[in-house]
């Protein structure tokens, strides 16, 4: 089965949620990592550059330390190298792709909060099942920013607005 990513965010504390229901992407203000005691590390994965500079941008921005790869062979040799608390991942990459970088990488870390941010309005519902929050690269920095504030500091409970919530898992 195929799914669209479209104007949705999938996400879920738990691989195996049964909750369900959709989120709309809504513009406010983005909270600093400020809020935790500790800086949290985020490993970005995509093989467009401009894409990786401007997360890298926004992310140091709001607290967090930012590690790159531009392919998902990088991503493991960092992601086995440094201490990584979320990752971030295109699903359309050259060699290993979104999927299989984070199957390898729930070998490594089964618990690690992993976000899909893909430009592919379509993937293979396998594909979600590996994820724990799929997010369309169009909803923007904002969305972004909301989704890893919320695996990265659990403690936050759901959005206040409801907008960002699961869809069944598997």
């Amino acid at each position: 089965m195929i799914l669209s990513l479209k104007n949705v965010v999938r996400s879920g504390s738990n691989r195996n949620d049964n909750s369900s229901s959709l989120a709309h992407e809504e513009e406010r203000p983005a909270n600093s990592a400020e809020d935790d005691q500790t800086t949290k590390t985020v490993l970005f994965v995509d093989d467009e550059i401009s894409i990786l500079e401007m997360r890298r941008l926004i992310f140091e921005s709001l607290g967090y330390s930012v590690l790159t790869a531009i392919s998902g062979e990088e991503a493991l040799k960092t992601f086995e190298l440094q201490p990584v608390d979320a990752v971030v991942l295109d699903y359309l990459m050259p060699g290993m792709d979104g999927e299989e970088t984070a199957r390898c990488i729930r070998k490594l870390r089964g618990a690690i909060p992993i976000i899909l941010s893909s430009g592919c309005l379509t993937v293979p519902e396998r594909v979600l099942e590996v994820v724990t929050v799929a997010i369309e690269k169009a909803a923007g920095p904002e969305a972004l920013i909301e989704v890893l504030k919320r695996q990265l500091h659990p403690s936050l409970g759901p959005s206040p607005n409801g907008d960002v919530q699961g869809w069944p898992r598997r």
